[in-house]
């Protein structure tokens, strides 16, 4: 493995430059509010369907005839697609007769309203679940096109998920693996740089090669400043599991953390972690020098 270089010291000289500035959290909100208004049409579409279905039943047992609302009454119900899969139908069933017996004797004539605010409130929990997936590929998005630029003109291939998530990233020695898990470390890493050299064809062989581990990294990409010190605990609890993992020998790849919403006395920590060396390279996700200098550090390692 290359010594590593403090290429970081070109574009972080003290803790204050890490820290998200106001208008950067500012622009972040107002990008997330416009992708969760489009991304909340279809379910409030359905929900007016739904409403307009209650309207035609005339007692809360005539529902169950509303067969084409079957998955809507469900999520009414209160269970999401996880616990839907958790259920065998006829638990499921039974489970939702339950508590449509339970919205009847409680609402009374108001039970459709209960069961639309119902519906809506599982619905709504849905859709924070999508817009946490979308900001955590926005982050992968955003760090692949810096990685692209310094990978000119290199031959890149990039391989994404139907839903458009960048999955991995490939270079002539190197493969750039998103969300991925290990099974001697078991748990996800956000980023994997791993090298390739061999030409190994199953990535998921190349995964269990600690010697082929030359960089890894967390991305967080919530721009929320008080979930900001949630976010580094869970990266450095991750990078800490990796730097200790028995495979390594102690001999871990270089760790380094990006994060769009780093707050003062996380960002002094960042910075301690870099001098001594815990920390490779480090990166505010909404500087783009700074994503710049980490991606060129990734492609001449």
């Amino acid at each position: 493995m290359p010594d590593a270089d403090a290429s970081w010291t070109s574009v972080i000289t003290g803790p204050n430059d890490l820290v998200t500035s106001y208008q950067a959290v500012r622009d972040g909100f107002l990008r997330e509010a416009q992708a969760k208004q489009q991304k909340a049409t279809p379910y409030v579409e359905r929900g007016l369907q739904l409403w307009e279905a209650l309207q035609t039943v005339g007692q809360i047992e005539s529902l169950f005839a509303l067969t084409q609302l079957r998955n809507d009454l469900i999520a009414a119900a209160g269970f999401s697609e996880k616990a839907q899969q958790r259920l065998s139908p006829d638990e499921l069933e039974r489970a939702v007769q339950e508590v449509f017996a339970t919205i009847a004797a409680q609402a009374g004539p108001n039970f459709r309203e209960e069961i639309f605010a119902r519906y809506m409130l599982t619905k709504g929990d849905a859709l924070g679940g999508q817009m946490r997936n979308w900001v955590g590929a926005e982050a992968a998005q955003h760090f692949t096109s810096e990685l692209l630029a310094a990978l000119q003109p290199h031959e890149v291939e990039v391989k994404q998920a139907t839903s458009g998530k960048v999955q991995q990233v490939s270079w002539p020695g190197r493969l750039l693996l998103f969300d991925t898990k290990p099974k001697f470390i078991d748990k996800n890493i956000d980023v994997i740089l791993l090298n390739n050299s061999s030409k190994e064809a199953l990535v998921k062989a190349l995964l269990e090669h600690p010697v082929a581990y030359l960089a890894c990294g967390e991305l967080k990409g919530g721009i929320d400043p008080a979930g900001a010190d949630e976010h580094w605990k869970t990266a450095k609890s991750a990078l800490d599991r990796i730097r200790s993992s028995r495979p390594f020998a102690g001999k871990s790849p270089y760790l380094f953390f990006v994060g769009a919403a780093i707050e003062t006395a996380m960002a002094h920590e960042i910075y301690r972690q870099l001098e001594d060396g815990t920390l490779s390279h480090a990166a505010n996700l909404t500087r783009p020098e700074q994503v710049a200098s980490l991606a060129r550090w990734l492609v001449n390692l």
